[in-house]
């Protein structure tokens, strides 16, 4: 057996001997009492009384003992709603509805206790906003305003995401910096793999300062979930795009070409999260025309949803005109809510 399966076993073992009150006992000996929210093969999270929800990596715990009825969701999409679970060897029994006891092996089972969108049932909303604000009086007034936002609402089949940027700079009232990005898109998850998918986008950019107008950008693309975690998430599409860009000065430009993304967010690290996000485009006429803007950075919740985070953020424009420098980079330290 392996150790996934191993562990999911050795929760299950225990639900049919209650206690008082769920328990986490851990490999180095330590003893957590609380409430068991979910496990997957990946990660546990438990609720305590003292420390709130945690997520704790599956290979720290030795044992998890529980008192409550569990919901199952098992590997080929049956689910066992508020069961009771008997365990012998490297079986399990459950109840079925009609009272006829019901056998599959531990292997079989995907997640316990999963949030009701795994569930198909309707759409998991979250996101976050964050504002990053600065300002220097003295030989020279500077001020900086930078506001980014994320809403993604999630099912099984499919996923809508807006998200969008302004940022703002001004020296001695005078404006250095005004740009702003805004893009939708729609992904749809195939039946036979719920790891792919594909999807179509439609985003908006402008930069005064840049002589860039309007940067439309629309097309399909496909992607892969590679994970899907409260320890990590990852995700990248590659697609076909047609870019429509106005200027204010430079003679306008449309072409075709392709269009990446890729978005990485790790808690692997207890009470922070790591993220980089990377996304660009590619010119077929131009290919040293490439734009790409890429963000790294590490966060750290404080209470209530509220957060503060710490990002480096690099853009490239190979088709910046004239006079206008192709590289950008802004450092932030950013306050923003996430729910």
């Amino acid at each position: 057996m392996t150790g996934r399966h191993s562990f999911i076993l050795a929760v299950l073992l225990v639900i049919a001997n209650p206690g008082s009150a769920d328990e986490l006992l851990m490999k180095n000996g330590s003893r957590l009492v609380g409430t068991l929210v979910s496990a997957s093969d990946g990660s546990v999270i438990f609720d305590t009384p003292y420390a709130g929800e945690l997520t704790i990596e599956r290979g720290t715990i030795e044992t998890i003992i529980t008192e409550e009825k569990v919901t199952l969701l098992m590997q080929d999409g049956l689910i066992f709603r508020d069961k009771l679970i008997v365990a012998q060897d490297d079986t399990l029994t459950v109840l079925g509805d009609d009272q006829v006891p019901i056998q599959f092996a531990a292997a079989d089972i995907n997640q316990l206790n999963p949030e009701p969108w795994r569930l198909g049932e309707g759409y998991k909303w979250f996101g976050d906003i964050n504002t990053a604000l600065e300002s220097e009086r003295g030989n020279t007034d500077t001020d900086e305003l930078d506001i980014d936002f994320e809403s993604i609402w999630r099912s099984l089949e499919d996923r809508y995401t807006i998200r969008g940027s302004w940022e703002l700079d001004k020296t001695d009232s005078e404006k250095k910096k005004d740009q702003r990005k805004l893009r939708t898109k729609y992904d749809r998850f195939r039946v036979d793999n719920p790891d792919e998918y594909y999807g179509i986008q439609a985003a908006f950019e402008h930069d005064k300062f840049a002589d860039l107008d309007l940067r439309t950008i629309v097309g399909p693309y496909i992607g892969r979930q590679f994970f899907e975690t409260v320890l990590l998430t990852m995700h990248g599409e590659v697609g076909i795009v047609y870019v429509d860009e106005q200027f204010d000065e430079a003679e306008d430009d449309d072409y075709w070409g392709s269009s990446w993304e890729l978005r990485l967010s790790s808690a692997i690290i207890p009470k922070t999260e790591l993220y980089l996000h990377s996304d660009g485009l590619v010119d077929y006429s131009d290919v040293d025309s490439v734009v790409a803007n890429t963000t790294i950075g590490i966060g750290f919740p404080l209470l209530y949803g509220f957060k503060v985070a710490a990002e480096a953020k690099y853009e490239y424009d190979g088709g910046a005109v004239e006079g206008v420098d192709d590289t950008d980079e802004t450092y932030n330290l950013k306050v923003g809510y996430s729910w």
